[in-house]
């Protein structure tokens, strides 16, 4: 298939950004209308917190709070040594794996996706929950990234329709905090966790800043497309399977949902090629589609785009630009 074009062909007499406008708006209404939305209002509340760690450099807290229908989320909070002021604040979203928020922490798991962990220690307060099917939200009876419970109760909805709102509901308990700066909180994912940092900061304005490592793709270019809409496990997004079957255009694709975000600032990072997602290449040149967007608001300078060879990883380079990203828009 071809890519399709995110900015839409200019028209004699109308302005390149009004017409943007338009077409950003029609965007957004396709990704909606296919992911689905949830029943009840979001309802974010009853903070607790259930334990408490000290660290050398920020206090370790977990918290319970309920969204939605009374459903428990548990975050970790991390809350710097010395903190003065309202201080900018980090939601930091982990991969699918076995220890949901507790790799983010940097309790078990890859040290190098331990970067809640890191972000404290650079004195940012990080949010780090677990997500649906993941850490200690697995549904009772069932493996890991089984989803079926959750189309069972809401056939209508989609997990990456859930994982947003739940992203949401973590940007509600950061802006209850009175110790964070609310005009300064940032996003950080990666793989799963950075293509839900993509559709949150998209559907969120909150989210002032972010940083997707290995979360970005063109569904319909993919070699393994079928899996972001697999019929059993963990179904990210059931609306597209008929088209992808069919070999029709999707209604949406992840470049689309991601030219959203612009014109705040928001680094990418991916790789050529990438061993969960396959061959990559293409990513180079939807690059340089996402720079032509941000051309419209003149704001170039909060647009970056890594691409490198280090397969599927969030390797030390890569987050040490991340974390100099973060700093340059979050402390300033």
């Amino acid at each position: 298939m071809t890519i399709k074009t995110i900015l839409p062909e200019p028209k004699e007499g109308l302005n390149p950004l009004d017409q943007w406008i338009e077409k950003r708006e029609e965007i957004k209404t396709r990704f909606l209308d296919n992911i689905g939305k949830p029943e009840f209002p979001r309802r974010q509340g009853d903070i607790e917190t259930i334990e408490i760690a000290q660290t050398e450099s920020y206090t370790r807290s977990k918290l319970r709070y309920w969204v939605g229908a009374r459903e428990e989320v548990r975050a970790y909070l991390l809350i710097p040594h010395g903190l003065i002021g309202p201080a900018p604040a980090i939601l930091a979203m982990h991969q699918m794996n076995n220890f949901g928020k507790d790799e983010v922490a940097g309790l078990f798991g890859n040290k190098d996706y331990a970067y809640g962990h890191e972000l404290a220690e650079r004195g940012y307060v990080v949010l780090a929950p677990d997500y649906l099917s993941m850490g200690e939200r697995v549904f009772p009876g069932k493996e890991r990234f089984d989803t079926t419970p959750f189309y069972e109760k809401y056939p209508g909805w989609s997990m990456v329709g859930k994982d947003i709102e739940d992203s949401m509901a973590a940007l509600d308990v950061l802006s209850a905090l009175d110790f964070v700066d609310h005009k300064k909180i940032g996003m950080i994912g990666h793989s799963h966790g950075g293509s839900n940092t993509i559709f949150g900061m998209a559907m969120d304005e909150r989210i002032c800043v972010g940083v997707s490592n290995c979360g970005m793709s063109v569904i319909s270019e993919e070699e393994k497309r079928l899996e972001w809409s697999l019929e059993e496990g963990y179904i990210y997004f059931p609306g597209l399977r008929k088209y992808l079957l069919a070999g029709e255009e999707l209604p949406f694709d992840i470049h689309e949902i991601a030219a959203l975000i612009a014109p705040r600032p928001w680094l990418n990072i991916s790789a050529y090629y990438d061993k969960t997602l396959g061959n990559q290449e293409f990513l180079a040149g939807v690059g340089v589609q996402f720079d032509q967007v941000y051309k419209l608001y003149g704001k170039q300078n909060q647009f970056a785009y890594l691409m490198h060879g280090s397969d599927h990883s969030f390797p030390k380079f890569a987050r040490a630009l991340a974390y100099e990203w973060l700093d340059r828009f979050l402390k300033t």
